[in-house]
């Protein structure tokens, strides 16, 4: 973990409203694995907010810089997206748990639900990189809303797309995608990030084919070092913290609907590369 003054050197409106930033710092950049997270204090004026902002790395340059992906919904995101080339942000990071697969590994299936591409487009390019063939799955409300799909239709052997007004791919939920299609798949391990209703569901259909799978949670957050134990998440083997233990963590461990998971969500999709909380 670091904390570094990083330099901004890209930002980009991808879609409205939803801003990529690229943000100097080897050692983040360095040190950083799919499914971890930076915390960040919004806004070049560090005093102005009180609590930092949990942000999924979206990829990275290695040893050189890293990108994280977000949507406006409150007053800590819409100061990020103020900000200009070459102001510096407070960040934390690299934080959190990663996704992980054994070196035996030979196919994959990468699912998101609205934002949740952000860390799920990092771990597609490492898998690139170490020749273990994917398939991808991207859900969103509405084409418009459908993120990064070129950039994973250039990394997997092939990828699906669901809207859920049918305005591209498949009409309906991803999930309903994922059940008609999974069987035939039948990759050996399913990443799935997104809303927590949404992981609920992937996680008892990976159930019923006996296709190992890994989440992303969130919770509300403030240290995001595991120091003020307000991210706990219900598993069995206890309550466990989202910044620490997670935020990746085997679905199978999750006690769905006995703890916050469900009820994070924005605009249908979790907060995932988005704020959990925009009021301090």
């Amino acid at each position: 973990m670091f904390q570094a003054k990083a330099d901004v050197i890209s930002k980009k409106e991808i879609s409205p409203g939803v801003f990529s930033i690229t943000l100097i710092s080897p050692e983040i950049s360095r040190n950083a694995k799919p499914g971890q997270f930076v915390h960040v204090l919004c806004g070049v004026q560090n005093d102005k907010f009180l609590l930092r902002r949990p942000f999924s790395i979206h990829r990275v340059v290695p040893g050189r810089a890293f990108e994280i992906l977000f949507q406006v919904v409150g007053s800590g995101t819409k100061e990020l997206s103020k900000v200009k080339i070459h102001d510096a942000l407070d960040v934390i990071g690299p934080l959190g748990t990663s996704f992980t697969y054994s070196p035996d590994i030979k196919s994959a299936l990468l699912l998101a639900g609205g934002l949740g591409v952000a860390p799920l487009l990092f771990l597609a390019e490492e898998l690139t990189e170490n020749h273990v063939m994917f398939y991808a799955m991207l859900g969103a409300q509405t084409k418009t809303k459908l993120l990064r799909y070129i950039d994973f239709k250039r990394l997997a052997k092939k990828t699906f797309a669901a809207t859920e007004d049918g305005s591209f791919g498949h009409e309906g939920t991803v999930v309903a995608l994922l059940n008609r299609t999974v069987h035939r798949l039948r990759p050996q391990v399913i990443y799935a990030v997104g809303p927590g209703k949404m992981l609920q569901k992937v996680a008892e259909t990976a159930d019923d084919f006996g296709i190992d799978c890994q989440v992303s949670i969130e919770a509300k957050m403030a240290c995001g070092v595991g120091a003020c134990l307000g991210c706990t998440c219900l598993t069995r083997q206890g309550f466990k913290l989202t910044c620490k233990d997670g935020p990746i963590f085997n679905a199978r461990d999750i006690m769905w609907g006995e703890s916050e998971v469900e009820q994070l969500s924005l605009d249908g999709y979790k907060y995932e590369a988005a704020e959990i909380t925009d009021s301090d």
